[in-house]
């Protein structure tokens, strides 16, 4: 785990500063890939999450234009709600928001109330959504594939070239403009907490862009999918029955382009941030791809 670039006490006391209030805690949240994400409570119980977004970060950049001003917009969706104004600090541009009650679940776990409330819950999280203007363009699943592709050109990496060439085609990939819809980016079963049966708020909309609500979808499955141990085969037939419960939500193709740019996206960042070492991408690969495949058959048979 990285640790931030700043002094966390600083930080800490810049925020009870600006806040006029006294932190008793103020811990780094070491479970979350980011090293600038905090659980603070202060002194009068009140519990809060400090996100802090370095200003350099290409995708990011959009963080305090787009992502903060629209967290009032988004009051009474059970998204997450913002404490005082975006603040800035080093370089980074930090918002404080309220806590949200109650733990994760992963997916392969959700009882059948839990997994009629997730879908609620983001319906209706989703319809207020499309209140937020200005957010990122749909991802580019097309020349992503075309830099995959180009990529792939080690011997051990053959057969995983071949299968973009024929599964991942541009039928698969291509959004159609006129369905696109603004969606939350980065849901996954560590975005969202249960109270029991009842989701208390929807967490990390900084990615929030456009797209198909399926690459919300397929995202919270393949994240839990890459969150189980390697063979725990029940557990992901699991999460294949919670799959087709899923599937009445959006068309066929919207699946598909879903299931397909995620993968590709996926590949592009193993190569890219590790080039030569085929022998760990084919391992690493050879153990996904079988899951993906699951997901197209069960689109296939589902909607055929």
């Amino acid at each position: 785990m990285r640790r931030p670039r700043f002094d966390i006490g600083e930080l800490r006391a810049f925020l009870e500063e600006k806040l006029e209030t006294r932190f008793v805690r103020f811990d780094l949240i070491t479970t979350c890939s980011r090293p600038e994400n905090f659980r603070a409570e202060t002194a009068d119980g009140r519990r809060l999450a400090v996100k802090c977004v370095p200003a350099e970060k290409t995708r990011i950049r959009y963080f305090a234009d787009h992502f903060v001003p629209h967290l009032e917009e988004l009051r009474g969706s059970r998204a997450i709600q913002l404490v005082g104004s975006p603040l800035k600090f080093a370089d980074c541009t930090v918002a404080v928001v309220e806590w949200c009650p109650g733990r994760r679940v992963m997916p392969d776990r959700l009882t059948d109330a839990q997994f009629t409330e997730l879908v609620s819950t983001y319906r209706e999280f989703s319809a207020s959504l499309q209140n937020v203007s200005q957010v990122l363009p749909p991802r580019p699943n097309l020349k992503v594939r075309e830099k995959a592709l180009a990529l792939l050109s080690a011997p051990s990496c053959r057969w995983l070239r071949d299968f973009v060439e024929r599964a991942l085609t541009d039928g698969v990939l291509a959004y159609d403009a006129s369905r696109l819809r603004v969606i939350h980016g980065d849901f996954h079963h560590g975005n969202f907490h249960f109270d029991g049966d009842r989701i208390t708020g929807v967490m990390d909309l900084e990615d929030i862009r456009y797209g198909y609500p399926a690459d919300d979808w397929v995202r919270y499955i393949v994240c839990a999918a890459e969150h189980l141990h390697w063979f725990d085969f029940a557990g992901r037939r699991r999460l294949l029955e919670r799959f087709v419960g899923l599937l009445p939500e959006a068309p066929a193709d919207e699946w598909r382009e879903a299931v397909g740019g995620l993968l590709i996206r996926k590949i592009w960042r193993r190569f890219d941030r590790r080039k030569g070492w085929a022998s760990w991408l084919s391992f690493n690969f050879r153990f996904r791809l079988p899951f993906y495949r699951s997901l197209f058959t069960l689109i296939d048979r589902y909607c055929s």
